[in-house]
């Protein structure tokens, strides 16, 4: 173990030696700015599950800040009256039009871009998840 430990040590200081060297002969290395990064589009196949979701909102309503985290739901018809399972400070809470999900925070509405939140008096919206693709089972209709 003895005879080891310098073996380690002169290894170790010839690695950082070496580092050192290639960082002065090829200069650091800087970070390549966020606007520059290349966007790698998913093969045409795997558009419909990997794709961009629109996230723009039809109604002009601003996307929510809040920290929600979709669980769940079932849509109704008319919209209005689905019920939504949501993650909010880690707690998990069940909603329909009306209901609070915390002081301040009332889902005002659900339509078709997805749910409506009274934040502050002020409006956001959830948009509805991307549809997963049924696995294994045979669509009817």
């Amino acid at each position: 173990m003895s005879r080891l430990l310098p073996f380690a040590l002169v290894t170790l200081a010839a690695w950082l030696a070496a580092q050192c060297l290639l960082t002065l002969w090829h200069g650091s290395s800087a970070l390549v700015p966020e606007a520059a990064t290349l966007v790698v589009q998913p093969p045409a196949l795997l558009i419909p599950y990997w794709g961009e979701r629109d996230t723009s909102v039809a109604t002009g309503i601003p996307l929510t800040s809040l920290p929600l985290t979709w669980i769940g739901g079932l849509k109704a018809e008319p919209l209005a009256a689905s019920v939504v399972v949501l993650s909010y400070r880690d707690q998990q809470h069940t909603l329909t039009r009306g209901q609070a999900l915390a002081p301040g925070i009332v889902l005002h509405s659900i339509d078709e871009s997805g749910l409506i939140f009274e934040h502050n008096g002020r409006l956001e919206c959830l948009p509805w998840p991307a549809e997963r693709p049924l696995q294994g089972l045979k669509r009817n209709g």
